[in-house]
């Protein structure tokens, strides 16, 4: 007859089994002055290996990974020779497919009365995947340290062309225009009849003289812009609309005004102003007649992010021509005689884009177009930016310097 006790022993068992296998927990049991090891079927099938295989403290030595041997062996003995106080391993075991495995043992310990260790009772996991996790979000994070210091020198460079353009350039654009100046002066102090056609080339070369000093002053402008706004500070888009608006100082035959509450975002005033003013002034200056309509619109995107829309009622933009006024030096219809340097919008995008935002350009409800802006907010910003790590206590067991190999078959750093 099966007493309580036994019932309860066997219950505990079972629910012990069925927990480990779950959670694809395998276990083992040292016995330290015999090196006998009992492991349990989980263990064996992170393997490959059959129920009925008969483990050993050799078959462990024989399946561990040539990098890992001598730094588990080590990590081993130092327990059994010692007085522990805790057994954590990390290493690779050769599973029956030929390949290897990641494996995470951590064990315990049980002493006689004399307080000697007689028996190791420890955990066998199979971690692969999880080092695999960690090894790709490493290589993935170098990855992105590349691309951004690629990304940094690519600006450097450009803001280096900027001042090149600024200075070098700058230097024969004024002699030119000293030229034609003095060639000007020269035909009207001369009292000699001189054709016509030679006043009207003097003046075309003075206006492309101007035409390419707007050109070096826009990539001059757009180069200083400020790569990464990354103030976290709460900014009032009311009260910088509100200032746009008043700094613009449109014509009064021009309604330009707030139509609706506007959103708190997170930024820096400063560019956000910039962007604000631009935009309500690229939308009078390209306005077709003498008088229009100009509203500021904006809403809480399904994201959290704030949409701010500029609209107009103007003869708007097409729609395949609404990506390319984004570009340097691209201006549309009458624009293109100007003599303007086609940097406005190229220059608010990139405003934009460092404060986190997006801008597009839709059709407005007045009949124009619509600059649509999103900017992030408290409510749009991800929960959290922590990092996966793995414990200092794990790294350290894999590699002994805290660094992970990017292979799980290739062998760490370090294998002492």
């Amino acid at each position: 007859m099966t007493t309580e006790i036994e019932k309860q022993l066997i219950e505990t068992n079972l629910r012990f089994r069925i927990a480990t296998r779950t959670a694809k927990l395998g276990y083992w049991v040292f016995e330290v002055a015999s090196s006998h090891v009992e492991v349990s079927d989980e263990l064996l099938r992170q393997l490959g290996l059959p129920s009925d295989y008969t483990w050993t403290l050799q078959s462990w030595k024989d399946r561990l990974h040539p990098d890992d041997y001598d730094r588990a062996i080590t990590q081993l003995a130092t327990v059994t020779d010692g007085n522990p106080s805790s057994y954590f391993n990390v290493f690779r075991l050769r599973h029956s497919d030929g390949s290897y495995r990641w494996i995470e043992s951590i064990g315990d310990f049980v002493y006689d009365d004399d307080n000697k260790l007689v028996r190791m009772i420890g955990t066998h996991q199979d971690i692969s995947r999880r080092v695999e996790i960690e090894q790709a979000l490493d290589a993935a994070l170098e990855n992105s340290i590349q691309a951004n210091e690629a990304l940094q020198r690519s600006n450097h460079e450009l803001e280096q062309f900027a001042y090149v353009a600024s200075h070098d350039l700058r230097s024969p654009l004024r002699g030119l225009h000293n030229l034609a100046t003095w060639i000007t002066e020269d035909i009207e102090e001369s009292g000699n009849e001189v054709p016509e056609s030679v006043r009207e080339h003097c003046q075309t070369m003075g206006k492309q003289i101007e035409r390419m000093q707007a050109l070096l002053d826009g990539l001059l402008a757009y180069a200083r812009i400020d790569q990464s706004y990354t103030s976290t500070e709460p900014v009032d888009l009311n009260k910088i609309v509100s200032e746009a608006i008043a700094f613009v100082e449109a014509d009064s035959k021009f309604e330009v005004r707030l139509h609706s509450e506007l959103p708190t975002i997170i930024g820096n005033p400063s560019p956000v102003m910039r962007v604000m003013v631009n935009l309500i002034d690229n939308a009078i200056k390209h306005h077709p007649g003498p008088e229009g309509k100009i509203l500021i619109r904006g809403r809480v995107a399904e994201d959290g992010s704030a949409e701010v829309s500029v609209e107009d009622d103007g003869n708007g933009i097409p729609p395949e021509h609404r990506e390319r006024v984004f570009r340097m030096f691209e201006t549309l219809g009458k624009d293109r005689k100007s003599g303007k340097g086609g940097m406005g919008l190229a220059m608010v995008r990139k405003l934009v884009h460092s404060c986190g935002g997006t801008i597009r350009f839709e059709d407005s409800s007045l009949g124009g177009v619509a600059a649509i802006t999103r900017w992030p907010t408290e409510a749009s910003q991800p929960k959290s930016k922590k990092t996966p790590e793995l414990t200092h206590r794990f790294v350290e067991a894999i590699t002994g310097s805290g660094e992970l190999a990017i292979d799980a078959n290739t062998p760490p750093n370090s294998s002492s």
